[in-house]
């Protein structure tokens, strides 16, 4: 019995004190634009994501990218941090400048992915003239003259020449002198 009037006690004092009415945050003063909110929480989404990688060398150098960020902007944290809190207690607000970071980081990250793929083509056509380079060591791999261009040419044209009569002279079946003898 008396364990039920504890737990009944409890349970009204837990009901009393979460229904309270919580303030919201007011208004700042200097509330910053939806547009500027956007651009600072994408900003911080940055540095977070480098922070994350980066960690050792930020500490080293005893950066302090958040506070980096907030002067880039030209705000203190303080009111950054009324504003986000104002912000926060708007939700509909809140979720439309969320949705525009997203967008930003999505857009980012496919031109960082499009970059990246034209950095690792011209990667790949770097590495095979090299190897190009490597495997002819030495051999002219462009005239020097127009002279010796022609030289190369004449030189090659006949040689095809001399490979398509070879072609030819095995593929024509050679007709016996006495079946063209005989019809006369």
């Amino acid at each position: 019995m008396k364990k039920r009037i504890v737990c009944s006690f409890f349970a009204l004092v837990l009901i009393v004190f979460s229904c309270q009415k919580l303030d919201k945050t007011s208004r700042p003063e200097n509330l910053i634009a939806e547009d500027k909110m956007v651009e600072i929480l994408t900003d911080i989404a940055f540095v977070k994501a480098a922070k994350g990688s980066y960690k050792k060398v930020f500490d080293i150098e005893k950066i302090n990218p958040e506070a980096y960020i907030l002067q880039k902007h030209g705000i203190d944290s303080l009111v950054f941090s009324e504003n986000n809190s104002w912000y926060a207690n708007q939700l509909d607000e809140y979720e439309k400048i969320f949705n525009k970071v997203k967008n930003n980081l999505e857009v980012s990250k496919t031109k960082f992915e499009k970059l990246k793929k034209e950095e690792d083509s011209i990667k790949k056509i770097e590495d095979s003239i090299r190897k190009a380079k490597d495997g002819y060591k030495g051999e002219k791999l462009i005239p020097a003259s127009l002279e010796e261009l022609e030289t190369i040419n004449e030189e090659s044209i006949e040689e095809e020449i001399e490979s398509a009569i070879n072609k030819r002279s095995k593929s024509i079946p050679l007709v016996s002198k006495k079946k063209k003898q005989s019809p006369q």
